[in-house]
């Protein structure tokens, strides 16, 4: 060429063959030969050998225009296939393992290599009663290489038959897939299915608990095989006690009926004990020797088996007169005590009262199974005491001692027997005097008596004590007894009162009384008691003269003298004194004085007045004497004797003789005139 002449070489698949773009020839090695080198392309086909065509063309744009018709030429090449057909299982772990409770397993299919078109590969089980998989699986020339997950999953079946091997099976469905892959050899896969199914029988009690009671009902259980068995299988069905609760002897299952529950009843049994609830217990056990061997290793199964009884645990209680009633002087009446059913073991029973201050009864009761419908007796017996309390109403308890007694009774409720106790005790009080009497005087002594309650009251009780004259004796205003110290005598202390009259002795009364409002209400009816008491008088009668001075003088120009006079005792009545004198020429006094019982202790004055008179006979020595006036005095003052005052009388007469003249002067005249 002239000019560089450039051929381009192209190849119509270079799926299957490649190689360089293009050659360039220069009008210097134009006629160099070139080498060209085909290259053959891999890929995943299945498509045996291939001829494609590489076809060598002038580039008219590149090379010399002389060139520029010459027309392309060709070389076929074939591409000599390596892709082989098939696929590949792959198994996790290296083994496919299922159970019969339906757990899964998975392998895996993937292609060797790329179909044309399609490939469906079918997976079979040859034991679907063992492992079911899933199938069809469909590979596509496009997913040919991504694996396919088959899931192998356990089927449940009610045989007892170990761990079951089978097969599975893939292969190619020749009619729906590239026909590369009809040659296709099967491939198997061994899977393990472990055996769910256990020798075994289930029981169902349908209401959760069997419960019978003694008058014969029933009721029922089921029972089922947990597998089906190869023979025959018998249960046995026992109670372990019998006078309780009976069963039937067995039930039979086949393999036909395996699976289908039976009915077992149950029925209650009669006895007379007070047995209360048992429980028994009913074993369903595999009978080995007429059972299917798989089954003979069973451990027995039980049911509990509640029997109610109709025998209902108590005791009656019969009071013979229809009451219990004793009284505190120790009497004793009776009531009898029973068992309503019989117990197993010995019924002890406690007898008590709730006051053994008013009533003792049996401490114990023992009964036992043989002797349980025989009546005991108890005897209440009457407890006296001090309280007075009335009829008192306890009650006597009886009631099961549960740790020494058939358990069927621990629950039966206690029975209470009411019990009258009448009262003997009556409310009062005692007064006891010292030496019989009680004495004091008015100087103050004392003298004492005691009281006492006749009988326990329930509350205080508060004596007052009250003196009907107070100026003549006292007494402390109460005392209180209670419950804890009433038959404790209390003193009272009588004190004598002074006073100043002339009474002798004074018998005054002592009252003793409750005082209802602060005391039981049992002792507000008591009678009032009454103590005399003597009071013996310290006072004398008697009266006092006192002189002023310590004498008594006058004279006769009629000047005047007192004493005076008062009483040394208060008098019950008026005292009168008379006082006279034995001289009124002398002197003379007021008279009579008149005493009270007001105005007794309140000296009175006597005034004692001279009198004159005209002899000279110097000083006059008169006596005034004070008396009582008997008749009109104070008995007690009438044997006084009579007191006497000495009175001085000063004279004032002067032996002498007295001149008077008329006019003072006497004159007279010769004529014979007289004057005087």
């Amino acid at each position: 060429p002239t000019s560089d002449v450039v051929l381009t070489i192209t190849s119509d698949d270079t799926g299957e063959a490649t190689v360089p773009a293009s050659v360039t020839f220069t009008p210097a090695n134009w006629d160099t030969a070139q080498t060209v080198t085909v290259t053959g392309a891999d890929e995943d086909i299945v498509d045996g050998t291939i001829t494609s065509t590489i076809t060598v063309a002038v580039d008219d744009a590149n090379s010399d225009d002389d060139f520029d018709a010459v027309a392309d030429q060709t070389v076929s090449v074939d591409t000599t296939d390596d892709d082989v057909a098939g696929f590949t299982v792959d198994e996790f772990e290296g083994s496919t393992e299922v159970t019969e409770a339906g757990s899964t397993d998975t392998f895996t299919v993937v292609l060797d290599a790329q179909p044309t078109s399609d490939v469906v590969l079918t997976v079979t089980s040859d034991d679907t009663s063992e492992a079911t998989v899933n199938s069809p699986l469909t590979f596509t020339p496009a997913n040919w290489d991504t694996a396919q997950t088959v899931t192998v999953t356990g089927a449940d079946d009610s045989i007892i038959d170990g761990t079951i091997t089978s097969t599975i099976t893939i292969a190619v469905v020749d009619i729906t897939s590239d026909d590369n892959f009809d040659a296709v050899a099967d491939q198997t896969v061994s899977v393990d299915t472990t055996d769910d199914d256990v020798a075994g029988f289930t029981i169902d009690e349908l209401d959760g608990s069997i419960e019978v009671d003694e008058s014969g009902t029933t009721d029922t259980f089921t029972v089922v095989l947990d597998a089906e068995p190869a023979t025959d299988v018998v249960l046995t069905i026992t109670s372990d006690d019998t006078g309780e609760a009976t069963v039937p002897a067995s039930v039979t299952f086949t393999s036909a009926n395996w699976d289908t529950p039976q009915t077992v009843t149950v029925t209650g049994v009669d006895d007379d004990l007070v047995d209360g609830t048992i429980t028994s217990t009913i074993t369903v056990a595999v009978d080995d020797a007429n059972s299917s061997d798989g089954f003979d290793n069973l451990n027995d199964q039980t049911i509990s088996v509640d029997t109610t009884d109709d025998d209902v645990a108590g005791f009656t209680i019969d009071e013979l007169d229809g009451s219990i009633e004793v009284d505190e002087a120790g009497s004793t009446d009776t009531f009898t005590v029973v068992l309503d059913a019989q117990p197993t073991s010995d019924v002890v029973m406690s007898v008590a009262s709730n006051d053994t201050s008013e009533a003792t009864t049996t401490n114990t009761l023992t009964f036992t199974p043989s002797n349980w419908d025989t009546a005991q007796t108890v005897t209440v017996t009457g407890i006296d005491d001090d309280i007075i309390d009335g009829t008192v109403t306890s009650s006597t308890v009886i009631s099961i001692i549960d740790a020494n007694s058939d358990d069927d009774f621990d629950s039966v409720a206690d029975q209470t027997v009411s019990v009258d106790t009448s009262d003997d005790d009556t409310p009062g009080f005692t007064i006891e005097e010292t030496d019989a009497a009680t004495e004091v005087d008015e100087s103050g002594t004392t003298d004492i008596f005691t009281v006492v309650l006749d009988a326990q009251p329930t509350s205080d009780v508060v004596l007052t004590i009250t003196s009907d004259d107070t100026g003549e004796a006292t007494v402390p205003a109460s005392v209180t007894f209670t419950s804890a110290n009433w038959d404790t005598p209390q003193t009272v202390t009588v004190t004598g009162a002074d006073d100043d009259l002339v009474d002798g002795t004074i018998t005054s009364t002592i009252t003793v009384a409750v005082d209802d409002a602060n005391s039981d209400d049992d002792f507000d009816a008591i009678a009032d008691q009454t103590v005399s008491v003597d009071t013996l008088d310290d006072d004398t009668p008697g009266f006092t003269i006192e002189e002023t001075d310590a004498t008594t003088e006058v004279d006769e120009s009629g000047s005047t003298d007192i004493f005076t006079v008062v009483l040394d005792a208060q008098p019950t009545s008026d005292v009168v004194l008379t006082i006279t004198s034995d001289d009124t020429g002398e002197a003379t006094v007021n008279s009579p004085l008149t005493f009270t019982p007001v105005n007794w202790d309140t000296a009175q004055t006597v005034t004692v007045t001279g009198v004159d008179d005209d002899l000279v006979d110097g000083t006059i020595t008169s006596t005034i004497t004070v008396a009582v006036d008997d008749a009109n005095s104070d008995d007690d003052f009438d044997g006084l004797d009579d007191q006497t005052v000495s009175v001085d009388t000063l004279d004032d007469d002067v032996a002498g003789f007295t001149i008077e003249e008329t006019d003072a002067a006497t004159e007279v005249d010769e004529s014979g005139s007289t004057d005087i």
